[in-house]
């Protein structure tokens, strides 16, 4: 599989499951969104031009790091605020989805990539303040859609806006790791994973205006 099959088939992924989920044609298909996630890890990973234990240098600490603040929000509330995981995102242990530091990995994958194409010779810190800021804009875009489909839930009408301050703080921080694993490496489909994923989320959201 080359890089644009990849892409493609990526690309192919969503516009089925816009078309189910937005359009209304098969709004089942948002069951499968925790498969969705590791399929995209997982062609992504494909591409992966470092060795498997920088790799790992980099999914392990960030899966564990992002499940276990999200476990630690989920129970105390004191992090994002009050908020519940509804079913969609798959099995729980300790009221939230396994499936949830997986999607903090290929976010920050995704986001640490993008920085490298944009500017690899930038600062660490400040490629990781600006990957942090992207991911904080997407979340912004993703949360009416996860709300509306039950994959979380929040206790206030509002979203706090000390959720959008743990998520860039808690980016900021993972994007360190993600650098010191890959330095100033390239993955274009990693990159094309969090372009896919902005307009998956942003039409889905034009969808419910």
């Amino acid at each position: 599989m080359n890089e644009k099959i990849a892409i493609g088939v990526l690309c192919i992924l969503h516009i089925v499951g816009y078309v189910g989920i937005g359009l209304g044609v098969a709004p089942e298909l948002i069951w499968l969104t925790p498969i969705n996630l590791l399929i995209s890890l997982l062609i992504a990973r494909h591409f992966e031009s470092n060795s498997i234990k920088a790799y790992m240098l980099f999914a392990i600490p960030a899966f564990l790091l992002g499940y276990g603040i999200e476990v630690a929000g989920v129970n105390t509330g004191l992090i994002f605020g009050e908020y519940q995981y509804g079913s969609v995102l798959g099995s729980k242990i300790w009221g939230t989805p396994l499936m949830i530091g997986v999607n903090w990995v290929l976010l920050t994958y995704a986001a640490g990539y993008a920085l490298n194409a944009i500017s690899p010779k930038w600062h660490t810190s400040l490629k990781a303040a600006f990957a942090a800021t992207l991911l904080v804009i997407l979340d912004f875009i993703i949360e009416p859609v996860a709300v509306k489909w039950d994959m979380w839930s929040w206790t206030e009408v509002d979203i706090p806006l000390q959720n959008y301050l743990a998520w860039w703080l808690i980016a900021f921080g993972m994007m360190h790791i993600f650098f010191y694993s890959f330095k100033n490496s390239t993955n274009k489909v990693a990159v094309a994973v969090l372009i896919i994923q902005f307009l998956f989320f942003g039409l889905l959201n034009l969808n419910s205006i």
